[in-house]
């Protein structure tokens, strides 16, 4: 077959597009054309086309089990009492460290960011729990982490002993994490992936920087900047009213 993109078009919609062939699955097409002609990389062209077939997308059933809806997380009675613990991973290395832990209130929405490596173990994390977040806000009542429920076991009873509290296991309430919970790291992400290809500040150093923005900005949740600034923090580039 010749390499005109047009003539490819136009086969593979007569073997999948007509009222004979039905609009047949990628396989079925595969094997219809081929019976006749070839190209290179004919079968990712093919898949490509029946994949992004509009009257395919509308019409057809999906065969996999509906997907369950996401369940919202009760809202807290006061704020550091529902946190979040995820971690952004596989960053640039700078000073030793190459991946952030993420600790959002999910109440004021205010963010932690906590350096560490990516060799640090779930003991560690709870320590580095202790040394930043603990000291400032307490013990939190629930912790969510998109790690799954061994992780969040793993964490407290670590943080439990580090405290020397003794723990008496009960049934547990797993709420299910909502897309909201993202939100502080995908930003954080996003600002890493910036200044990491940023040629004067690399990723790990600015985020003394990064945390600053993230606690001072507008959040679409709350309506509001996280609680525990001032209203307006100065960022250093408000301009200067001068009497003429």
């Amino acid at each position: 077959m010749p390499q005109s993109l047009d003539l490819h078009r136009q086969i593979v919609a007569l073997c999948h597009d007509t009222q004979i062939a039905g609009h047949s699955g990628r396989w079925k097409i595969l094997e219809l054309v081929s019976r006749n002609y070839w190209w290179p990389q004919m079968s990712r062209y093919i898949s490509q086309y029946v994949s992004t077939c509009d009257l395919c997308l509308w019409t057809k059933p999906w065969r996999h089990s509906p997907v369950g809806e996401l369940q919202p997380l009760s809202v807290p009675d006061a704020r550091w009492d529902t946190l979040s613990v995820d971690f952004v991973v596989e960053l640039p290395e700078s000073s030793g460290h190459d991946t952030v832990m993420t600790v959002v209130d999910a109440v004021s929405k205010r963010v932690h960011f906590i350096l560490m490596h990516t060799t640090v173990t779930v003991e560690g994390a709870a320590r580095l729990f202790l040394h930043y977040v603990w000291k400032l806000h307490g013990l939190p009542k629930c912790v969510i982490s998109n790690r799954g429920p061994q992780f969040v076991a793993l964490f407290t009873k670590e943080l439990y002993r580090l405290l020397g509290i003794r723990m008496s296991s009960s049934t547990a309430c797993t709420p299910r994490r909502t897309d909201k919970r993202n939100a502080s790291t995908r930003s954080s992400t996003s600002s890493s992936t910036y200044s990491s290809t940023n040629s004067r500040t690399t990723g790990m150093t600015s985020y003394p920087s990064q945390s600053f923005s993230t606690t001072t900005t507008f959040r679409d949740a709350t309506t509001s900047i996280p609680t525990g600034h001032r209203t307006n923090p100065s960022h250093g580039f408000r301009a200067e009213t001068r009497p003429f």
